[in-house]
């Protein structure tokens, strides 16, 4: 008598644990078509976000190109400055020895 309880408890534990395992095709939520659909969304998705990580590098690269642009260009507007005001004097100077060599020539 124990060993038909026995096995009848061990045959109910054995078909509770099909049940459980057993694939359940028919309940599916999506079909597959609409799952392909979200596959296919989520790789567009992983491209566009490997896409916006490339931009964004370019970006920072781009500022960077720009900030060392806008510095040599500053440094270049500093020295046309310089060599401006060195013209200036230099033009003062030749105006000065032109006018001190006609006095010369004329005495």
């Amino acid at each position: 008598m124990q060993w038909i309880k026995r096995l009848i408890a061990f045959a109910v534990c054995m078909l509770t644990a099909l049940a459980a395992l057993t694939p359940r095709n028919l309940s599916s939520q999506y079909s597959d078509s609409t799952i392909k659909e979200i596959n296919q969304r989520l790789i567009r998705c992983v491209e566009c976000e490997e896409k916006l990580t490339l931009y964004i590098k370019l970006a920072v690269n781009d500022s960077i190109s720009l900030h060392k642009q806008a510095t040599i260009i500053t440094h270049q507007q500093e020295t046309i400055s310089q060599e401006q005001s060195k013209n200036k004097i230099l033009r003062s100077v030749n105006a000065v020895q032109f006018a001190l060599l006609i006095l010369a020539l004329i005495l």
